[in-house]
């Protein structure tokens, strides 16, 4: 299910796997750009799941991750 090559590996260097069926890589790149922004506020994060996209579990996770890390310093 898994394909070899590393997402973001020659890119972004996100390192999520690319998958059959995983979500939408763009939608992705783009909220964890805007978590990055200090003074910025996002929601939950809300992803179509698309052919070749980002394995769910790595991104649920690295997502889960960044809200708390955000969270602990409100």
């Amino acid at each position: 299910m898994l394909f070899s090559r590393k997402a973001g590996s020659s890119e972004r260097g996100l390192g999520f796997d690319l998958v059959r069926r995983g979500y939408d890589c763009a939608q992705v790149d783009a909220y964890v750009e805007s978590l990055s922004q200090a003074a910025v506020s996002v929601g939950p994060p809300a992803f179509d799941v698309a052919r070749r996209g980002y394995d769910r579990q790595q991104v649920d996770a690295h997502v889960a991750e960044l809200l708390a890390g955000r969270g602990s310093g409100a």
